[in-house]
């Protein structure tokens, strides 16, 4: 199985940036035993001003958000995978979109041939492909970071159709 990692395309230099969102989700709440949590918060956040903004499909920090029209390919890929719903308000614009901030099962899936700097951040990843479980959307468990993975099948699916401000990186 082929597995990439799902990143926000730097090249959107104006990608939409919302404000506070550390302020009302902490990160024990982005693993699934604790998403539940996440009904009760407003998510509801301004964005940053800026003289243009792009609305992209994908946001990765510092929490995933996804588009709508992502996040309805995601559910027919990964029925597992946990939405919540929230709003992105630019007040300057009067402009208001609908994200879903997605939380995917969190998976052990590192290799061994993984390596790690001293201070335990990931330098190299390397997946353990019998470990996935064949799940399509998936964060890594097991590190400081938050990984997103995607499996090949869903990585053709989002790729077929015109989706803006995502990048996928090959794993190993």
């Amino acid at each position: 199985m082929s597995y990439f990692v799902l990143n926000q395309d730097a090249r959107f230099a104006n990608a939409v940036r919302p404000l506070g969102v550390m302020d009302a989700v902490r990160p024990e709440m982005m693993s699934p035993d604790h998403a539940h949590q996440l009904a009760a918060v407003n998510l509801h956040f301004k964005v940053a001003e800026a003289t243009k903004v792009d609305y992209v499909d994908f946001i990765e920090h510092p929490v995933p958000f996804v588009s709508d029209r992502l996040k309805r390919v995601l559910e027919k890929f990964t029925p597992d995978t946990q939405f919540f719903a929230g709003a992105f308000t630019d007040l300057k614009r009067k402009h208001q979109e609908v994200y879903w901030l997605a939380v995917p099962p969190q998976i052990e899936c590192l290799s061994e041939e993984s390596e790690f700097g001293l201070d335990g951040s990931l330098r190299r990843l390397v997946i353990d492909d019998t470990r996935t479980g064949g799940s399509m959307f998936l964060q890594v468990g097991g590190l400081r970071e938050r990984i997103l993975l995607i499996h090949l099948a869903l990585a053709e699916g989002l790729l077929r159709r015109d989706f803006n401000g995502i990048r996928l990186t090959r794993v190993r």
